[in-house]
């Protein structure tokens, strides 16, 4: 009789072992039955080649969660197959997995797992070693994003086995309260030992699964509300609109979808962006979710194009007297407050007059070409400063026409101030002009609707550089004329 069961045994082990290719080593730990899966990464449809920022195959959270291997060297991440059937879930097939390649102990394999709207989190997955893959895998966490600790993590650290041989690592969060419902937590896996640092070798990775409870598993969500109505002016940011909402929230959706350009956040609801397309007046209904139900809020939205800008200030130099001029005040200001004035500050013989006659371009009002503003050599010694204060106003533009004599300045080179002292070229899109040669006028226009610093600065100053060999001339000017100055209300 013991025979026959000697016999028996042994035609059972081998009927066992022939049912796989991988051997498992499992410590099994239940999660808590009120938990859910919350991320889950079976890695079936993974492309081929380096990965990076790996989404979740599912997610409660959407886009709160992703997989990276950061670091410097050769190491890279790429998938393999076959894959490991250890802890898949919906009945997946065992596919393919994730390899981070040697060398690996300059890299990290870092696992965004955000915990919104659950707590007690655990982190479960299959992992083995090629034969010359690092054997000892190193854990921790970040609950602000960016330190990294251990503090209260029973598992820190692992021997993993080789392929064949699959582990089952859990790492268990649950009782550490400052993972739960937090937007940054991360898990960090740093690789070690001798064979970390080779140039062959990889560490295997399949089924990242984690679960965690609900944070209010029997109350939906409710009072969802935003701003509105919202008018919002094409090709300029809008100021983002928050959600204020009661409970606990795991995922924000819209419908229809928003105007182009602009996005909702899923884990915030915060909407934000830049509108790049006109859109009519209309209704959206933003869902507030959890497990247990959800709530809406409907906004209205618009996109309008760009309000006509108003002329600020005006230099058409019409009225200029005769003579030199040291100051040259605008015919005309929307900004009563201060002076918006033009001068020609420096040294040497230089000097501003007038000239006839003037231009015609970006005349304001159907004014005559009438005069205009003769900046005489040497002019590399001087610099013409037309100081405008934009006190309620934005979107600033400066246009202007301008011309040179033949021994004029060939070049003017253009810079601006915040302060009224300090003269920058930051953003600006056009830092220099070669003038073309008078009789013939040239609009320049400098947009400066891009650098919000301009705008409602009552020491804005635009300052005009001239170069070129001829600027040290005793003869020969650049001319200007219909300067004007344009934004829009704030």
């Amino acid at each position: 009789m013991k025979h026959i069961y000697a016999s028996l045994s042994a035609f059972l082990l081998l009927m066992i072992s022939c049912t796989t290719d991988r051997d498992i080593t499992e410590t099994i730990i239940t999660p808590d039955p009120e938990a859910v899966l919350v991320h889950y990464w079976n890695f079936n449809n993974l492309p081929s080649g380096n990965l990076n920022d790996i989404a979740p195959n599912m997610t409660l959270i959407a886009g709160g969660a992703s997989i990276d291997y950061v670091g410097t060297g050769d190491g890279f991440m790429d998938d393999f197959s076959p894959g490991y059937a250890t802890n898949a879930r919906n009945s997946d097939i065992d596919g393919s997995g994730i390899r981070a390649r040697n060398p690996s102990n300059t890299r990290d394999l870092i696992i965004e797992l955000s915990t919104v709207g659950f707590k007690k989190p655990m982190v479960q997955f299959a992992t083995a070693r090629s034969g010359s893959g690092a054997t000892t895998q190193n854990y921790s966490y970040t609950v602000d994003g960016t330190n990294y600790i251990t503090t209260a993590l029973p598992t820190t650290t692992f021997t993993v086995s080789e392929d064949p041989t699959v582990d089952l690592v859990t790492l268990d969060f649950t009782a550490i309260p400052t993972t739960d419902n937090n937007a940054n937590f991360k898990v960090k896996i740093s690789f070690a030992s001798d064979a970390a640092a080779g140039l062959t070798g990889n560490n295997r990775f399949d089924n990242l699964t984690m679960e965690a409870i609900p944070l209010t598993a029997s109350e939906p969500p409710s009072a969802l509300s935003y701003n509105s109505p919202n008018a919002f002016t094409v090709n300029a940011p809008i100021i983002a609109l928050a959600p204020t909402v009661t409970g606990t929230v795991i995922t924000y959706t819209v419908s229809p979808a928003l105007p182009d350009g602009l996005s909702i956040d899923a884990a915030t609801g915060i909407i934000s962006g830049t509108p790049t397309a006109l859109f009519l007046e209309a209704n959206y209904t933003v869902t507030a979710a959890n497990t247990a139900g959800s709530t809406t809020a409907t906004l209205l939205i618009s996109v309008n194009p760009v309000p006509a800008a108003s002329v600020i200030h005006y230099w058409n130099f019409n009225a200029l007297p005769t003579g030199t001029l040291t100051t040259v005040d605008a015919d005309m200001s929307l900004v009563t407050t201060t002076t918006a004035t033009i001068t020609y500050p420096g040294t040497g013989a230089g000097y501003m007059d007038q000239v006839t006659p003037g231009s015609l371009l970006n005349a304001q009002n159907g004014d005559l070409e009438g005069l205009g503003l003769r900046v005489r050599n040497p002019s590399n010694t001087r610099t013409l400063d037309i100081k405008a204060s934009t006190n309620g106003y934005k979107n600033i533009v400066v246009k202007f026409a301008t011309e040179k004599t033949g021994s004029g300045a060939t070049a003017q080179n253009y810079s601006y101030s915040l302060d009224g002292t300090t003269f920058i070229t930051t953003s600006l899109p056009v830092t220099t002009y070669t003038p073309t040669t008078e009789p013939t006028f040239d609009i320049v226009t400098l947009d400066l609707s891009a650098i919000s610093g301009v705008n409602n600065n009552p020491n804005f100053v635009l300052r005009i550089n001239f170069g070129g060999a001829s600027a040290s001339g005793a003869s020969g000017n650049n001319r200007f004329d219909n300067l004007t100055i344009q934004g829009n209300n704030l």
